[in-house]
């Protein structure tokens, strides 16, 4: 459980869709998937959990979940320029989306951020979308 003034802050890119080819996503950008799934198959491997309703592939940016948006989708972003033709080759295919995801949660329940314009525009020009999840506190003594 996380105290009242603690946050947490959760980058990764994602790509999926029913048509989505998870290993050609991984030899285009040339970066390892920390998460894969096929439609039809379940989480983790795990029969107890749900099944993946689309082909999935997820690139974790770090572990140091302290860091702000701004820090770590800067480093990813810096990352991924250089593979901004791979990214667009891949997104223009039928039935194929991408994004950077976004989870956040704080102890007390709120939270905010800014991205700056420059790094929106950055992230426009890869194409991707941008997609943010807020998880709330939890309470484990509930």
């Amino acid at each position: 459980m996380l105290g009242d003034d603690q946050k947490w802050y959760r980058v990764s890119l994602r790509f999926l869709e029913d048509n989505l080819d998870i290993s050609l996503v991984t030899a285009k950008l040339g970066i390892k998937p920390d998460v894969t799934g096929r439609i039809g198959e379940h989480i983790g491997g795990n029969p107890r959990h749900a099944i993946y309703e689309t082909h999935l592939w997820v690139h974790s940016y770090t572990e140091d979940d302290a860091s702000p948006f701004s820090e770590q989708l800067e480093g990813l972003i810096t990352h991924l320029e250089e593979r901004t033709a791979a990214i667009r080759d891949l997104t223009n295919q039928p039935g194929v989306g991408a994004a950077l995801f976004l989870g956040f949660s704080s102890g007390n329940g709120q939270g905010g951020f800014t991205l700056a314009a420059a790094l929106l525009a950055r992230i426009s020009k890869l194409g991707l979308d941008l997609s943010l999840d807020l998880y709330p506190p939890t309470d484990v003594e509930a």
